[in-house]
């Protein structure tokens, strides 16, 4: 069967149609790869499960989407950290004091990364480096919720313990003893309570005492400063002064005079010696020659030159 020229007119338009469109199709993917340029950079997450952030999940800046999770697998040199590979657009400025959160999309579990902080005086972050990051208030919520989940969980199981049979009848037997504790308490101080009252009035009246003798302790020191406040210190000070002159004087003469009577009391020694030697003298001489005693001592011849 031979093909008409019209009909092999209208096959080629439609394979040239068909080529354009399949060409525009494989184009347009390849075009916005080549022109939508991204730069990679990593986020290390620790503390908190990453649970519902799957790759090619959105990452933004404070809302607005501005790249991809491009892979997440663990830290092989700490299995603490979960490492995230981000690329966001080429034309994002990545800043050095920005960081980055898990943040929570509603109530359906999935997760994205936030990228949060800034200034405009910061420099760049350079391509394939780190980026800070800091847990999600989210995590930190959770993991005080199940702080206190496990806290109530605690609490209902002690009150579980306490509603038991067998604890009831210890707290009624506790609250039991200590009704007969007050009941003996209010006995005992209905008993002692004239004494007490007693005490207490004697106690009143020391008080009284103690204060009228602060207040005459009070007026005898206000007495003595004024007595000895102004010219009357000053005449005090100066009798002191003169009588401790007087006494200096005083000392001053009992030793010279102590030293004057010891001076003569040597030279009466000394003359007392001198008699005593020369009493001895005479005793010696008067014993060898009694005779002298009539006679006297004869005198001897002087020889006149």
């Amino acid at each position: 069967m031979s093909i008409s020229r019209s009909q092999k007119t209208r096959l080629g338009v439609f394979m040239v149609i068909g080529l354009v469109i399949g060409a525009t199709l494989i184009a347009i993917p390849i075009g916005s790869r080549l022109s939508n340029r991204q730069k990679t950079f990593y986020a290390y997450f620790s503390g908190e499960s990453l649970s519902g952030l799957e790759e090619g999940a959105q990452v933004k800046f404070h809302g607005v989407p501005i790249g991809k999770v491009a892979r997440i697998s663990y830290d092989p040199a700490d299995l603490t950290r979960v490492k995230t590979e981000i690329r966001v657009q080429e034309n994002f400025p990545m800043k050095t004091d920005m960081y980055a959160e898990a943040g929570a999309m509603g109530i359906t579990g999935l997760k994205y990364v936030e990228i949060l902080g800034g200034t405009n005086g910061a420099p760049l972050l350079k391509p394939d480096s780190e980026v800070p990051t800091k847990t999600s208030m989210f995590a930190t919520i959770t993991g005080k919720a199940e702080i206190i989940v496990g806290k109530v969980e605690l609490l209902l199981n002690h009150l579980n313990a306490i509603t038991e049979p067998d604890s009831l009848a210890s707290i009624k037997n506790i609250l039991g003893n200590l009704a007969v504790i007050t009941k003996d308490f209010r006995g005992f101080f209905g008993s002692v309570g004239p004494d007490l009252q007693g005490i207490s009035g004697a106690a009143q009246q020391l008080m009284v005492r103690l204060d009228s003798i602060s207040r005459d302790v009070k007026s005898l020191t206000g007495t003595v400063n004024q007595s000895l406040s102004g010219p009357r210190l000053s005449s005090i000070v100066a009798s002191v002064d003169t009588s401790a002159q007087s006494i200096k004087t005083l000392s001053e003469t009992m030793s010279l005079m102590v030293r004057q009577s010891r001076e003569d009391f040597s030279v009466s020694l000394k003359n007392l010696r001198e008699a005593l030697e020369n009493a001895n003298g005479l005793m010696r001489e008067l014993s060898e020659n009694p005779s002298l005693i009539i006679r006297g001592e004869q005198q001897k011849e002087r020889t006149i030159k």
